[in-house]
């Protein structure tokens, strides 16, 4: 795998994370649910800021208010 590759791969795998917060979040999932994956984005290297606009912008600002109090 080039190095290239690593770094789609790794782009791909990010913004799934992020689709699969947006998706938890439409779903009303549990805040414990939410917490894990916002923990995984951060890991990824995702600030606050980014998740909490991507939020507001897919949903609404009551989402990004959830996952602002979540962090």
């Amino acid at each position: 795998m080039g190095e290239d590759d690593k770094t789609i791969a790794k782009t791909l795998w990010s913004e799934t994370l992020i689709d699969m917060l947006i998706a938890s979040l439409k779903a009303n999932k549990a805040d414990v649910q939410i917490k894990g994956l916002l923990k995984e984005c951060k890991q990824k290297g995702f600030k606050a800021s980014y998740l909490t606009e991507k939020v507001r912008k897919e949903l609404d600002q009551a989402a990004a208010s959830r996952i602002k109090r979540l962090m």
